[in-house]
C-alpha cells in the first residue's frame, strides 16, 4: 500500500525553537504546507509561494539557503487495511530520507535514521489500528546543525573540497554542499516512495546466482540461497524446485535439502551469457525458485531476473612495461567507452522521472559503460534495470568525494552499514562490473604528500563488506587508485604518469596539448571540455537583463556552478574558444556555437586517442552526459535535454567500428580501423577533403575483431589546415567520421562552413 501523495509538512527555525514530540509539535504555533511524498522541502515551499516558483531561474537558488537551518515534520493520516495473518509482519517501508530523521506512528517513536542513501524499514505490525486511521509522522532535523555535532579531525580540515567541512559527518551526498557542477542545495525531505507493506514471515533472504565456469558453451551455476521457514519444517526434506527461460531457452532443476540455506551447482546448457553492449547480446533469464516440505506444502516461491557472465578487473598497481587496467567479461577483453553520471537533479525527488530520457541517450552513444560517480546518490533499480537490458556496464563509486573522511569507529560504523545496505540492494544486477570505494580521495590524501594507504575506510571498511556479500565482484580502492608502490613512487597530483587508471583534468587548455597526448594512463575514467548551452536553454535560467554578456556576470557566474563569485569556469569557456579560433566571437549565437565547436573537437578527440590505442588501453569514460542543473559545464546535455555539437561528434566516435586517423608522426597520420566488435569487419575506406573532394585515400580493408589494424600512414602538414571526411562502406551502409588537420588558430567563419557540410552528411 504506497503512502505516497498528499502530507503536511511544518518548518520552523531549528535554532529558535526544539520541537522533538508529536505532542509538542501539536502545541507550537509553526506554519506549514501541502507537500508532495516523494519530495524535497524546497519543491513544496516554491509550490507554496514562499520561494520562487523556479529554483533555478537566476540567483533563486540562494534563496533556499536560510532554510538549511530549518527542522522539518512531516505529517500523513491513512486508513491502515485489515490486520495480517500470522504469517505475514507489517513493515513501514521509506524508500529514501533526507537526512536525520525520527519516525512516529500514533504519536509513538518508532525508529530513527541518520543516511539519505539507504532505505528505512519500520516493522509496525504490533503498532497499527487495523481498520482504522493512523496518524504518521516524520521529524527532519537540519543536516547543517547535525554536523556540527562532531569533531573535525586535524587531517580532515588540511584539504577539504571547496575548503569548507561541512558535510563530512553527515551521511548525505557530498555534492548538496556545492560543487563545481552543482548548486548549493542542502535539501531535506522523504525523497522517495513510502509504502506499507505487508512482507512474509517465511521467505527467501536472497537468491543468489553466479556462473561458476563454462564448459562446451554450457554454464555451470552456483545458486546461493539463505531463507527462513516455518519452525515444523526447519529439520525437514525441503525439495527445490528451479526453473529459468531466456526467451525460448528453458531449464530445470530439483534438489532435497535438509535446510534452508546453502548452495546447489547445476547446468544450463548452451548457456546464453550477458555481454557488454557491441560484444554480444546482454541475454537475462527469468528464473522461479519454489520450496516445498515433505508433506508436499509449497512454503517459498520467488522469481527473478538474472544474467550470467564473469568478470575480471586485470590491472596492475602501477604504470610498468606490463602494466593495464582492462575489464574481462566472459573471458574477452572489453573496450570500455562510455560516459560519468551525476546527479540528475540537485533536489533528488526528481532523479527517476529523468533516467529514461538520459539513459536512452547513452544508449544511443553506444556507451557500454557508466561510472556513478562518488559525489552523487545510489540511483534506483529502475537505472540498473536499464543497463541490464542494454548491455551497459556499471561502475559503481561509494558515495564519497573529494574531502579526507573521519577515521574514527563511529563513522566506519557508519559507512559499513552503507556499504552493507548498498551492495545486497545492487548486487544481483550483471551490469555492475565494479565497486569503487570513492572519488578522487587518494588524489587528496596524495596532494599533501600523505600515504592514502592509511584511508581505513577504502582499505579496510568497505572491502571487508565485499568479501562478505559480494566477493566475486572486482573492488577498486579510489578512483583513481594510488597504490603503495605508486605513491613511493611519487604518485601524487602532480605525478600521474605512475598511475594506471586516472583523471585526466590538468590545466584543461588545449586538447591536444601534452598533458593529455602523454598520459601514460591505461584507462581514463574522467575527462572532459567545457561547451556552452544553446541560448533557447540559456533564456530558461538567466533572466533577461544577465543573458548577455558574460564577462562580470553574477548569473553566469552562479550557473557555472559557483556560489562565492568565481567566474573561472566561464572564463575558461572563453579561452578555450581562443585556443581554438584566436579570437572569442561578439555575438552570443557564434560564442555558443564557437565553444560547442571547442567541446565537440575535443570530446572527439579523447575518446579516439584512447581507441586508436587498443593495445595497451582499456577504455575511456568521458565527463560528461547531462547535467543535474542548468549551467555551463562538460556536460554534452543541457538540463532540459537539448543536446550540444558535441553529442554527434561522440555518436561518430563511440560507434562500435569506427576507422580513425592518429596524430602527425614522422611527416604523416596513420590511419586505422578501431573494431570493439568480436567480429572481422570488412569494406571499403575512402578519404578525402570536405571542401575540394581531393581523396587522399581509397582502398578496400579487412579488420581483426577487437583490436586495431593499420590501414595506410597519409601524409599531411601540420601548416594544412583542413577537414578531411573518412568514409567507410560495409554491407552496404556508409558511415563516416571526421579529422581536423594542422593547428590552431583555425578560422571560425571556415568551420562553419565546414559543419555546413558536415551535416550534410
Amino acid at each position: 500500500m504506497t503512502l505516497n501523495g498528499e502530507w503536511k509538512l511544518y518548518y520552523y527555525p531549528a535554532y529558535e525553537q526544539k520541537i522533538n514530540t508529536v505532542s509538542e509539535l501539536k502545541s507550537a504555533d509553526v506554519p506549514s504546507v501541502p507537500a508532495t511524498v516523494p519530495g524535497n522541502v524546497e519543491l513544496d515551499l516554491s509550490k507554496a509561494g514562499i520561494l520562487p516558483s523556479d529554483l533555478y531561474m537566476g540567483e533563486n537558488i540562494r534563496q533556499a539557503e536560510k532554510f538549511e537551518t530549518y527542522d522539518w515534520w512531516y505529517e500523513k493520516t491513512f486508513l491502515a487495511p485489515e490486520a495480517p495473518d500470522n504469517e505475514h509482519n507489517v513493515v513501514l517501508h521509506f524508500g529514501a530520507v533526507d537526512c536525520v530523521a525520527d519516525y512516529f506512528l500514533n504519536g509513538e517513536k518508532i525508529g530513527s535514521s541518520d543516511n539519505m542513501f539507504i532505505a528505512h524499514d519500520f516493522d509496525v505490525t504490533d503498532k497499527l489500528k487495523y481498520g482504522e486511521e493512523n496518524t504518521l509522522y516524520v521529524h527532519i532535523s537540519s543536516a547543517t546543525i547535525y554536523n556540527t555535532n562532531f569533531d573535525f579531525e586535524l587531517n580532515m580540515a588540511e584539504h577539504v573540497w571547496r575548503l569548507t567541512t561541512m558535510g563530512i559527518n553527515v551521511r548525505k551526498a557530498p555534492h548538496c554542499f556545492g560543487w563545481d557542477i552543482m548548486p548549493r542545495a542542502v535539501s531535506a525531505g522523504i525523497w522517495r516512495d513510502v509504502e506499507l507493506q505487508y512482507k512474509k514471515k517465511y521467505d527467501f533472504r536472497y537468491l543468489y546466482f553466479k556462473l561458476q565456469y563454462t564448459q562446451n558453451n554450457d554454464g555451470i551455476i552456483g545458486m546461493l540461497f539463505d531463507s527462513v521457514l516455518p519452525p515444523k519444517y526447519v529439520f525437514d526434506d525441503i525439495t527445490f524446485k528451479i526453473k529459468g527461460n531466456c526467451g525460448e531457452h528453458h531449464f530445470t532443476h530439483e534438489y532435497v535439502r535438509k535446510t534452508g540455506s546453502g548452495k546447489f551447482l547445476f547446468t544450463i546448457p548452451n548457456i546464453k551469457l550477458w555481454w557488454p553492449k557491441n560484444y554480444g547480446e546482454p541475454n537475462l533469464y527469468t528464473i522461479t525458485v519454489d520450496a516445498y516440505g515433505s508433506d508436499g506444502k509449497h512454503l517459498l516461491s520467488k522469481t527473478v531476473r538474472r544474467g550470467f557472465r564473469s568478470v575480471v578487473l586485470d590491472r596492475t598497481d602501477i604504470v610498468e612495461p606490463d602494466g593495464r587496467f582492462n575489464f574481462i567479461v566472459n573471458d574477452t577483453k572489453i573496450m570500455a567507452v562510455g560516459t560519468n553520471w551525476v546527479p540528475m537533479d540537485a533536489y533528488h525527488s526528481r532523479d527517476k522521472a529523468r533516467y529514461q530520457k538520459a539513459l536512452e541517450m547513452a544508449e544511443n552513444l553506444n556507451c557500454n559503460i557508466i561510472r556513478c560517480w562518488g559525489g552523487n546518490v545510489y540511483e534506483d533499480h529502475e537505472f540498473f534495470d536499464f543497463c541490464d537490458e542494454h548491455g551497459i556496464m556499471v561502475w559503481q563509486d561509494f558515495a564519497m568525494a573529494c574531502h579526507v573522511y573521519c577515521q574514527d569507529d563511529w563513522f566506519k560504523e557508519k559507512i559499513k552499514k552503507e556499504a552493507e545496505w548498498v551492495v545486497k540492494e545492487l548486487r544481483d544486477h550483471p551490469s555492475l562490473v565494479l565497486w569503487s570505494g570513492d572519488n578522487e580521495i587518494d588524489y587528496m590524501y596524495a596532494l599533501e604528500n600523505w600515504d592514502p594507504n592509511v584511508n581505513h575506510l577504502t582499505r579496510e571498511v568497505l572491502p571487508l563488506v565485499i568479501e562478505r556479500l559480494d566477493p566475486d565482484r572486482p573492488y577498486l580502492p579510489s578512483s583513481p587508485y594510488i597504490s603503495p608502490e605508486a605513491f613511493a613512487k611519487g604518485g601524487n597530483h602532480e605525478a600521474a604518469d605512475v598511475f594506471p587508471e586516472d583523471h585526466l583534468w590538468g590545466s584543461r587548455d588545449y586538447f591536444k596539448s601534452r598533458f593529455y597526448t602523454e598520459s601514460k594512463a591505461y584507462f581514463v575514467s574522467e575527462m572532459g571540455y567545457h561547451g556552452c548551452p544553446a541560448k533557447d536553454s540559456i533564456e530558461k535560467f538567466i533572466t533577461p537583463k544577465y543573458v548577455w554578456p558574460y564577462f562580470d556576470n553574477p548569473e553566469w557566474t552562479i550557473h557555472s556552478s559557483d556560489q562565492d563569485g568565481n567566474d573561472k569556469r566561464v572564463i575558461l569557456m572563453h579561452n578555450q574558444i581562443i585556443q581554438l579560433f584566436g579570437e572569442v566571437p561578439s555575438n552570443m549565437e557564434d560564442f555558443i556555437l564557437a565553444s560547442q565547436i571547442s567541446q565537440a573537437e575535443a570530446k572527439k578527440f579523447f575518446i579516439e586517442r584512447v581507441r586508436l590505442r587498443m593495445e595497451r588501453m582499456g577504455g575511456i569514460i568521458w565527463w560528461n552526459l547531462v547535467d543535474g542543473w542548468p549551467q555551463m559545464s562538460d556536460a554534452v546535455v543541457d538540463y532540459y535535454y537539448n543536446k550540444k555539437l558535441a553529442y554527434d561528434f561522440i555518436k561518430r566516435s563511440s560507434k562500435p567500428f569506427i576507422i580513425a586517423m592518429d596524430e602527425m608522426d614522422r611527416w604523416g597520420n596513420d590511419l586505422l580501423c578501431c573494431n570493439g566488435t568480436l567480429n572481422e569487419i570488412s569494406g571499403k575506406c575512402r578519404v578525402y577533403d570536405i571542401d575540394s573532394g581531393e581523396v587522399l585515400f581509397e582502398n578496400d580493408f579487412t579488420a581483426s575483431p577487437n583490436s586495431n589494424t593499420y590501414l595506410t600512414k597519409i601524409r599531411l602538414m601540420y601548416s594544412e589546415q583542413r577537414m578531411l571526411i573518412i568514409e567507410w562502406t560495409v554491407n552496404g551502409e556508409t558511415h563516416f567520421n571526421t579529422y581536423l588537420t594542422g593547428t590552431p588558430k583555425y578560422d571560425f567563419e571556415q568551420y562553419k562552413s565546414w559543419l555546413e557540410k558536415i551535416n550534410k552528411l
